[in-house]
Formats: structure tokens, sequence, C-alpha cells
């Protein structure tokens, strides 16, 4: 019986606290991509002395993107990571070339931590920049140069397939707001006047993607 509880014992010394998804010190590494679809709107001001020409537009816009997740275990139920992810923005013309940046804190809460399996909510609170050209007759005028900020409220599914690799499937509400920063090559007509325009969106992101954890 003795040499019984002794076995017991170190097999419990031997064996990790947790099997679960998260736990403290557990390292996530994800890479996927993500479709969103938004609405959007769009307002700008043009004005000189005291006259003011006003502008606004609604619209909707698709958002292709391609995530780089890193999250830190604090606790079996807490996480906290950054989330890195670049991409297109496609609005209702479609012609315009662009690029999309956005960088986040991304903390996580896990409301299911299984050994395989998990169910967590997580806010993505960001900073977004978006470059949009203008194209006329195949050639590209201007190019515009937004930045602002986002929040993403949302949750997932992950699944392990083994100790290290699973599958991460997600859906979250989006809004962002991008303000008018610069335009390259400079407009001569923007240093008299006084310009500024905002695009606001918001709708909902689908990811999918790959991760693994140490």
């Amino acid at each position: 019986m003795k040499k019984l509880l002794t076995s017991v014992v170190l097999a419990g010394l031997l064996v990790p606290a947790t099997a679960q998804v998260n736990a403290k010190g557990v390292v996530q590494v994800g890479l996927g991509m993500g479709l969103g679809a938004h609405a959007t709107h769009f307002t700008s001001e043009l004005s000189y002395a005291s006259v003011a020409l006003k502008h606004s537009d609604d619209d909707g816009a698709v958002t292709f993107t391609l995530p780089v997740e890193f999250q830190y275990g604090l606790g079996k139920s807490f996480s906290l990571g950054l989330c890195l992810e670049p991409g297109r923005y496609l609005d209702s013309a479609g012609t315009h070339p662009n690029a999309l940046f956005l960088v986040a804190l991304s903390p996580r809460f896990y409301a299911v931590n299984k050994d395989r399996f998990a169910l967590l909510f997580d806010l993505d609170l960001g900073l977004n920049y978006l470059r949009i050209a203008d194209v006329q007759s195949g050639k590209q005028r201007f190019e515009d140069r937004y930045a602002g900020s986002y929040v993403r409220p949302g949750f997932a599914l992950q699944w392990y397939f083994g100790e290290v690799v699973g599958l991460n499937l997600g859906i979250n509400y989006t809004a962002h707001t991008f303000k008018w920063r610069s335009r390259n090559p400079g407009d001569p007509a923007l240093g008299i006047v006084d310009y500024s325009a905002t695009l606001k969106t918001s709708g909902v992101l689908f990811q999918m993607g790959l991760q693994a954890k140490f």
C-alpha cells in the first residue's frame, strides 16, 4: 500500500497541473485570415475663410486581413496578447489600390477551458492605418492616408488536435474610425484651404486560423 501511495504521489508530481488550453504561463501563437463586411459612413469638409463645403456618403466595404496573434496566459481564465493584421480594404467601387494595417491589444476571457477545447470572449482595442488611392482612366492621381482607432468585441472557439497545434474560429463586431492625415503627392490647394475627412465603419468580422501553444 505504501508503495502504491508513493507511486500515485510521484505520478501527480510528474503530470502537469493542468492540461487546459490556457493556463498561467502558456504562450499561444496564431496565424489566420479574417473576412469583414462593413457599413461605411464618410464625411469631409473643405473650408476657406467663412465658407465651408461639406460632403457625406454611405457605402459598404469588405476587408480581408491576415492576423498574427500572440497570447500569454495570466491565469487559467485570462490571457493578454498582441494582434497584428495587414490586409486590404475594398469598397463598392472596387478599383482603388489600398493597404490596411491593424495593431491591437487583445485580452481574452476563457468561459470554457478544457483539455483540447475552449470557448473564449475577446476584445481587441487597437489602432488602424489605411492608404487608399484615387485612380482615374487607369492612372493613379494621389493617395490619401488615414489613421485612427478601433474596437472589436467577440468570441471564438478553439480545438486542439493534440498538445501543440489547434484550430481557431471566431466572430466579432467591429467598429473603426479613420481620420484623414495626409495626401501623397501633396495637393497645393490643400495648403490654402482647410480640409478634414473621417471614415467610420461598422460590421462583422469572421476569422479562422491555426494556432500553437507552448
